[in-house]
């Protein structure tokens, strides 16, 4: 499992697995790149700038420490399948396929995801990953559907983290990295629940890595569901692997043959886990050296004063600057 992690790339760090209990044998899998760390690194920043040093600040710092990991469905509109057993109900709400496909790459997790900001949520009807599946907002329906909920209730909740390690620099997937693993594994008794009468699987999306295992009770007063304390550190919804396939509309730069093509790899990308099925969790954080945000040593060359007021001088001016740091 460490040597997968490892394997997964700089734009790929969280990794899923069906496995097939009865034959013990990985039946499928997703690769991808999580897109809400905000909380995560806020929670890594307080302890490198001394909140956390010598063992002090643990009350302050335990919100940002990972500790379970969950898997949700927000991104359905139903867990109806195609004649290929693909998900027929991608998307926000019910329309065109394009347009539904649209909606769904349009809403993924955003920095604000992780509940702190519903400004930066981009779009989602709920902060986090959704409601828990009971609150889901069809459980009163007639037929309730699972979809737009956290998978996890009172008798199973967010699957701890059974597997962390911290790999070091030296050995990081890239130079000058610390690459921090974590892995959990959701049983096939807690999916069993999930999976809708007469349905023999359930469709995932999304999935979140938490500093808390349980959720926080609704608030009625938020229309987005949960109060902005809800653990989340971060949030991933499963899209194609390579960011040049996420255009799911024809544009200047993507015919329509094209557009298909990419909404038909969504299709594949997306988990469908059956009976007897568990999904292994595999996140990883990469922390990077200050080199990786600043120029390398041999880019940077002597400065004077002299050059530096030169260039704050062009700055007021207008001008462009001729100087080369």
């Amino acid at each position: 499992m460490l040597l997968a992690s490892k394997d997964m790339g700089v734009r790929h760090n969280v990794s899923f697995r069906v496995i097939d209990l009865a034959t013990n044998k990985v039946v499928s899998t997703h690769t991808g790149h999580n897109q809400a760390t905000n909380t995560l690194l806020t929670g890594i920043a307080s302890f490198l700038k001394g909140d956390g040093v010598l063992n002090q600040g643990t009350h302050m710092l335990n919100k940002y420490v990972p500790r379970y990991i969950s898997l949700g469905t927000m991104g359905l509109i139903n867990q109806e399948e195609d004649a290929d057993g693909l998900p027929a109900g991608i998307g926000e709400i019910d329309g065109e396929e394009p347009q539904r496909f649209d909606d769904y790459m349009n809403q993924v997790p955003g920095f604000g995801a992780d509940g702190y900001d519903a400004n930066q949520n981009n779009n989602r009807t709920y902060l986090g990953i959704g409601p828990a599946f009971a609150d889901r907002d069809t459980a009163q329906d007639e037929s309730p559907k699972t979809i737009r909920c956290e998978l996890v209730s009172p008798t199973f909740p967010r699957a701890e983290i059974s597997y962390r390690t911290v790999i070091p620099e030296i050995k990081a997937e890239l130079p000058e990295t610390v690459d921090v693993i974590f892995s959990a594994m959701i049983s096939t008794g807690a999916l069993a629940q999930f999976r809708e009468p007469g349905k023999d699987y359930v469709f995932i999306t999304e999935a979140g890595l938490w500093s808390k295992r349980d959720l926080l009770s609704m608030n009625p007063e938020s229309p987005s569901g949960y109060s902005k304390n809800n653990g989340l550190l971060a949030g991933y919804r499963i899209a194609p692997p390579d960011e040049i396939n996420w255009d799911m509309v024809a544009n200047n730069t993507v015919t329509e043959e094209q557009a298909q093509k990419n909404r038909n790899i969504l299709k594949h990308e997306i988990l469908k886990v059956g009976i007897n099925q568990v999904v292994q969790v595999v996140w990883k954080i990469q922390i990077g050296a200050i080199k990786q945000l600043t120029a390398s040593s041999d880019q940077i060359t002597s400065i004077t004063n002299q050059e530096i007021d030169d260039c704050f001088d062009e700055y007021l001016n207008g001008t462009p600057c001729k100087h080369q740091f």
